[in-house]
């Protein structure tokens, strides 16, 4: 029986199918940059922003944002992609201790576009597979629950 529960777990079932789709994309081209060239670029912005306390006192240290610049063939590119997962800290701090801007940085290119790159190839090294656990037990959670609510349970 349609229901208005049996509704709202459907829908909630669709969204976790189209992030676990956005997940997977994620993933292969995470695990594609591996393999991307790489061509020396220059941070024109290094910004930390969200604070977080630590030891104490309250410190922009949470977010990260960065813009780079580099050349490929002649051209000119920007980016403005760490990596294909969130840093959050104390990789926010440790990246930006590492790389301060006007440094020179490594930018790992996609070679089929040049325009798409990432400073920090791969995915996440100590959770490769974060976002696809996440995504995709909220599908098979909701479709469980939505199945329930249809029969009345």
């Amino acid at each position: 029986m349609i229901t208005p529960l049996f509704l709202l777990t459907f829908a909630f079932a669709l969204f976790c199918a189209y992030m676990a789709r956005h997940a997977l994309v994620s993933y292969r081209s995470a695990d594609a940059s591996n393999h991307w060239p790489t061509t020396e670029g220059v941070l024109v912005d290094v910004h930390l922003w969200g604070t977080r306390n630590i030891d104490g006192e309250m410190i922009d240290a949470e977010n990260l944002r960065v813009a780079y610049e580099y050349d490929i063939e002649g051209i000119r590119y920007s980016g403005s992609e760490v990596a294909f997962y969130h840093l959050h800290y104390p990789e926010t701090v440790d990246f930006a201790k590492a790389h301060p801007q006007s440094s020179s940085v490594r930018v790992f290119y996609n070679p089929k576009n040049h325009a798409a790159s990432v400073l920090i190839s791969g995915a996440h090294p100590t959770k490769p597979y974060g976002e696809l656990i996440l995504a995709f037990s909220g599908v098979f959670i909701s479709i469980a629950v939505s199945i329930a609510a249809w029969m009345g349970l």
